[in-house]
């Protein structure tokens, strides 16, 4: 199958959009999604989006997601507002710029400083509650819009981390509108099968991150660390496989959260961390790059 690799914009340490691109470009890349590195939906108007979207393209570059990943876990209402608001703007947005989906997580984010922490700051049911508060409004949105999914990323240190809290959401909301965005690297934590996952979920599947990971639940970087593709213990090959079993043939982009790669001996240079990872994706997939 002929498999779209792309790149999310996220850790680009400061770096312009249009830099962002031309590496993406350079390195061979086929995809970008943006984040809200380089777009705020509640501050900026959607034309940021449609324009940013137009500078993909002149870079031959197309875009398979926006993510928003707001932390939907706070006991602060104006917080809480402003993110829920935040993500319904982004799902405006990126039906204007002709994007198919938005990522979201539950939160906590513990990669994010102030994160509430539940059984400390507040009880799990009171996050479930305030998560599915949120996904109703968002929802909504989406239903409005008839364009966009919303697609819940399963991720670690959020209420949903694992296949089964993640089916617990899909439980709450009879909506097509709510996709998975598939990231096999928080399975590792979580001990799910990720092929037998691929086949239970299917054409819940809207999008796919390509990042590995080993270790077990716990602290990034000392319970456990974020890799490139193939350095750690994804299951690649069973995962393509199951991905074409169920007929995903959508991008599957790369996250690089390999930090001490990046600022050790890559010394900062995101270009070369895109290389490195796009050339290990290629000898993963046998997908060619074209330029």
């Amino acid at each position: 199958m002929n498999r779209k690799i792309g790149y999310i914009a996220a850790d680009v340490g400061g770096r312009s959009a249009l830099e962002v691109a031309r590496l993406l470009h350079e390195t061979g890349y086929d995809s970008v999604d943006w984040t809200t590195e380089q777009f705020d939906p509640l501050a900026e108007s959607p034309q940021k989006l449609v324009e940013l979207v137009s500078l993909a393209g002149a870079h031959d570059l197309g875009v398979a997601q926006f993510m928003a990943h707001q932390d939907l876990v706070t006991t602060n209402p104006e917080f809480w507002e402003e993110r829920v608001q935040r993500t319904e703007r982004a799902l405006e947005a990126s039906a204007e710029a002709g994007i198919g989906s938005v990522g979201v997580v539950t939160g906590p984010n513990p990669w994010v400083d102030g994160y509430e922490v539940t059984g400390r700051d507040l009880e799990e049911s009171e996050g479930w509650s305030l998560v599915f508060r949120a996904l109703e409004r968002i929802l909504k949105r989406a239903e409005e819009i008839g364009s966009v999914k919303v697609s819940l990323e399963p991720c670690w240190g959020t209420l949903a981390n694992d296949r089964y809290r993640a089916e617990y959401v899909f439980s709450r909301f009879d909506s097509e509108y709510l996709g998975i965005n598939f990231d096999p690297s928080h399975y590792v934590m979580s001990g799910d099968d990720i092929p037998d996952l691929i086949h239970a979920w299917g054409e819940r599947i809207t999008h796919v991150h390509l990042k590995d990971a080993f270790g077990t639940p716990g602290l990034p970087e000392r319970d456990f660390i974020f890799l490139l593709p193939g350095e750690g213990v994804v299951p690649f090959p069973e995962m393509f496989a199951a991905l074409d079993d169920v007929g995903y043939d959508g991008v599957m982009s790369v996250e690089f959260e390999a930090f001490r790669l990046l600022n050790g001996p890559l010394r900062g240079d995101l270009g070369a961390g895109m290389k490195l990872a796009r050339e290990l994706v290629q000898g993963l997939t046998g997908s060619d790059v074209v330029r």
